[in-house]
């Protein structure tokens, strides 16, 4: 477990992230621009959340050596996976009918942030829920998300209890001073 806490110190540690975070785009990308599988509402918040984890990551990775921001940095970008995590669950049930609800046909981005207006090729939505494309060894690709994002997820989860003890006892000498 301190190899976790040690790792997440590393520039690499944070690289890798961001070049799996970027990965994981540019395979949507592939997805929709090459093979004609257009993106649904709930995909295109997926890749905000993914974005806001790559946007996360390279702060942390800049401000690696500084605890507290890498202690935020690490949740931050647990909170940016978490919300792709769940939002791809949201669709797997859509998918799968365990979930009785649709999305709409458009991103739903709140009005102080319309990414699909700002960015349309990357964020637009302009497929239907429900539908997506096989990937590998036959799972769908929210099923493919599932499995990509929960790796991340444990991963970074384990660093930043890592992290915990520390922080709390120099949140403790602070309130002592």
């Amino acid at each position: 477990m301190k190899a976790i806490y040690e790792l997440s110190q590393k520039a690499y540690f944070w690289l890798i992230g961001i070049l799996y975070f970027m990965l994981m785009e540019s395979i949507a990308l592939y997805y929709q621009y090459i093979l004609q599988f257009f993106p649904c509402a709930l995909c295109v918040q997926v890749r905000a959340w993914v974005v806001g984890a790559i946007i996360s990551s390279v702060a942390s990775i800049y401000f690696r050596s500084i605890f507290w921001i890498r202690f935020f940095g690490l949740l931050l970008t647990i909170v940016f996976i978490s919300g792709a995590f769940y939002t791809s669950y949201y669709a797997w049930g859509v998918e799968n009918g365990t979930v009785i609800s649709t999305c709409s046909m458009g991103a739903g981005f709140p009005s102080f942030m319309p990414l699909d207006q700002w960015i349309p090729f990357f964020f637009g939505a302009d497929g239907p829920c429900g539908q997506s494309p096989e990937m590998w060894f036959g799972l769908s690709m929210v099923e493919t998300l599932l499995l990509t994002l929960g790796a991340p997820l444990i991963v970074l989860s384990l660093a930043w209890v890592m992290h915990l003890p520390i922080a709390i006892s120099s949140y403790a000498r602070l309130a002592k001073a």
